[in-house]
């Protein structure tokens, strides 16, 4: 039964991989490619009992009609969650591709948000809640290099040591200074300030921070490969080719870079 679970995911993956390739004209080497299906396959070996349990899944939950703090530029405030409920109690879950290490040292800014959607579920929209919970989706180290080294009572050990799972809780005592907060952001954006922080600010530790600003903040934007700052810090932290460098450097084989041309073609050229 879990072979044909497999396959069945590998399938799926495959189609959601071409899907975004012909949407975006984005593609990946092999070697991200096959990254990114071990932790696919792994996060679901290892969270299939919650993955099972879950009652709603992907539910849109919107704060309308808010407007930011100086300027008053109207905007709408939305999150995707997971709902399971399982005997008296009902769970709200939030998927995150941020290692453990950083939610946790960062979890004010993590209940924050989850505090948000949960003020919209149940204040807004009545239903109950009990608790709040962030799902850590990126495969810990220890389980990486398992994989890594073939050994597969090593893989079952670590993944059965690993635990995404981060309670919250929630509290709506902060909910307008959370808001106001999110409307800071987007005020932010209007006024396009983008400017990364330079290169040397990458490699520093706040007070309350177990990691530095490129592993707690940097691995976490999508846009981070476009930003100079990062590159700088990327290469120059890179060790013997095997980090950074691999996916800043490695354009894959002949066909695959053809691939990423067609694909970022305009149909008028």
């Amino acid at each position: 039964m879990n072979d044909d679970f497999e396959a069945q995911i590998k399938i799926l993956f495959d189609e959601n991989y071409e899907f975004l390739k012909a949407e975006g004209g984005d593609v990946v080497t092999e070697f991200v490619r096959n990254e990114a299906f071990s932790q696919v396959l792994q996060y679901w070996k290892r969270n299939r009992p919650l993955i099972d349990k879950i009652t709603e899944s992907e539910v849109k939950l919107t704060l309308p009609g808010l407007r930011t703090p100086r300027k008053g530029i109207p905007y709408n405030l939305e999150g995707v969650v997971d709902i399971v409920r399982e005997g008296e109690e009902t769970w709200m879950y939030d998927l995150k591709t941020h290692e453990r290490a950083a939610i946790e040292s960062n979890l004010d800014g993590y209940k924050a948000q989850l505090n948000v959607y949960a003020y919209i579920w149940r204040g807004l929209r009545g239903n109950k809640l009990d608790n709040t919970a962030i799902i850590s989706t990126p495969l810990p180290p220890a389980l990486k290099n398992a994989i890594r080294s073939g050994n597969g009572e090593a893989i079952a050990r670590e993944r059965a040591a690993w635990d995404p799972i981060i309670p919250l809780g929630y509290s709506e005592d902060e909910i307008e200074r959370m808001i106001e907060d999110f409307g800071a952001v987007v005020e932010a954006i209007e006024d396009h300030e983008f400017l990364p922080p330079p290169a040397d600010r990458l490699t520093a530790k706040e007070s309350k921070d177990r990691n530095i600003f490129a592993v707690r903040v940097c691995r976490n934007c999508d846009i981070r490969y476009s930003c100079a700052s990062f590159r700088d810090y990327a290469k120059s932290s890179d060790r013997g080719n095997q980090g950074f460098r691999r996916y800043l450097d490695d354009y894959g084989t002949e066909n695959t870079a053809e691939a990423f041309i067609e694909g970022n073609l305009r149909d008028d050229e």
